[in-house]
């Protein structure tokens, strides 16, 4: 069976060019293709059909401004995203808002931390938009923070200001390898 070496999608039959892209079937994808670009998350899946191709125009701009990509079929006026993006895709056609991607965290939400006391283990949580970290613990410890308690009594003004701004600044989270 003919493949798109572009989009990678399957053809029954004797088709010679992709619906899609325009490109040139291939007879077959090349070893290791599918593995090498996680086939499976890439696979495109059906996201919707339309009446007409300004709906078509207006549904793939939207997704296409949350940062899915899109692939379409304007014959069927059929449009496809990546199987693994297909629920945000659906999230995104039905108004919800689309979170923050998965590897991110909003500054914002940096205002909790944990002091784990040295002498009891004992775990203490502070919120920084609510206070500061503490002195010492319950069993009488004293914590010396030294310069890192100038450093986190910064970030505790930094959240406040970004608890009260009208935007969000995230960070990106170190991926794994």
């Amino acid at each position: 069976m003919p493949f798109c070496p572009n989009c990678r999608t399957e053809y029954v039959g004797d088709a010679a060019r992709c619906a899609d892209c325009g490109t040139d079937l291939a007879a077959s994808l090349p070893e290791g293709a599918a593995a090498a670009v996680g086939l499976e998350r890439m696979q495109p899946a059906e996201l919707c059909q339309v009446d007409n191709q300004v709906q078509l125009d207006l549904i793939e701009t939207q997704l296409r401004a949350a940062g899915i990509p899109t692939v379409r079929r304007p014959r069927v006026a059929a449009l496809f995203v990546p199987a693994s993006r297909l629920d945000e895709a659906q999230r995104v056609l039905s108004g919800e808002p689309p979170g923050p991607p998965a590897d991110t965290v909003g500054l914002s939400e940096l205002h909790r931390v944990r002091v784990v006391c040295a002498q009891c283990s004992k775990v203490i949580s502070v919120d920084l938009l609510e206070g500061r970290l503490p002195v010492s613990c319950s069993c009488g410890h004293f914590f010396d923070f030294g310069e890192v308690g100038r450093i986190v009594d910064r970030l505790a003004d930094i959240v406040r200001e970004m608890a009260d701004a009208d935007f969000e600044v995230e960070l990106e989270l170190p991926r794994e390898e």
